[in-house]
């Protein structure tokens, strides 16, 4: 199992936070509706229908029913020195992926996939990164990107209205994606198993899974990055991303590469 980490006692959110999250945080919160969307969220507890949904339906775990599973998140807490510890549940799914809902009581949720496919650090990265939406307190703002999608549907011509706000929510929530990366680094401590996650929710089949070439993905996100010099290439990302919630896989990688070549991450680690 996980040990011998740095436990990073008295880390805060701002020290490892991606310029690009705290612009585009700036940015959506100048834009008009976003107090509207908040005080809604706030005043009909729209967050007790998402914990009805995840909790009603998916397995709760516990340090009692499945220990070594929570050793997982208990641990991250530690790493990363999130003071409460969020509930943790399992969906099935065999995807490699996880997420968090919930704003006053964030809970996470991990796909079954997750836990067979991925090792310790690798689970330890995923889970990091859960754990740095929470400590970042991104889970308000992640809720609102929901909440304005389900208003568009409903009210006529919502998606005209509502366009300026909703593309800022999904801008900034692909942005704190970089940040969240950044805690699950921290947290996992071991860069290349990073990069071996990255690889397998990028797509690579199981039966390869014993001939994973981190060095080649390494060469493919520098590659990846240094299209940004082509101002049409810049064009052709945001397009396809535009309604996304999350950057890609290649972008992630890339991103997390430049961090580790400007020295912060050894620096807050020790």
């Amino acid at each position: 199992m996980i040990k011998n980490k740095k436990i990073l006692k008295g880390l805060d959110h701002s020290q490892y936070e991606h310029p690009f999250d705290q612009k585009a945080l700036r940015a959506l919160q100048r834009t008009p509706g976003v107090d509207l969307v908040g005080n809604f969220i706030t005043k009909h507890t729209i967050e007790k229908i998402y914990t009805v949904q995840y909790t009603g339906s998916n397995l709760k775990v516990t340090s009692e029913n499945y220990p070594e599973i929570f050793e997982y998140l208990q641990y991250a807490c530690q790493i990363l020195d999130l003071p409460k510890v969020p509930d943790l549940y399992i969906q099935w799914g065999y995807g490699i992926n996880a997420f968090t809902v919930g704003s006053e009581n964030p809970i996470i949720v991990l796909n079954s996939g997750l836990i067979d496919l991925c090792e310790d650090d690798e689970i330890m990265f995923i889970i990091g990164h859960e754990c740095g939406h929470i400590k970042s307190n991104h889970m308000l703002y992640h809720m609102m990107a929901q909440v304005i999608n389900m208003a568009i549907d409903s009210i006529p011509f919502g998606s005209i209205a509502a366009a300026p706000l909703q593309y800022a929510l999904y801008y900034w929530d692909r942005m704190s994606e970089f940040t969240a990366d950044r805690a699950g680094l921290l947290c996992c401590q071991k860069p290349t198993a990073v990069m071996k996650g990255l690889v397998k929710m990028a797509g690579l089949p199981i039966k390869e899974y014993q001939n994973i070439k981190v060095e080649g993905f390494i060469e493919q996100a520098k590659t990846f990055k240094a299209l940004d010099y082509d101002a049409m290439n810049k064009i052709i990302k945001f397009i396809s991303i535009a309604d996304s919630s999350h950057p890609w896989t290649v972008m992630r990688a890339a991103e997390l590469l430049n961090w580790l070549q400007s020295g912060e991450p050894k620096q807050i680690i020790g």
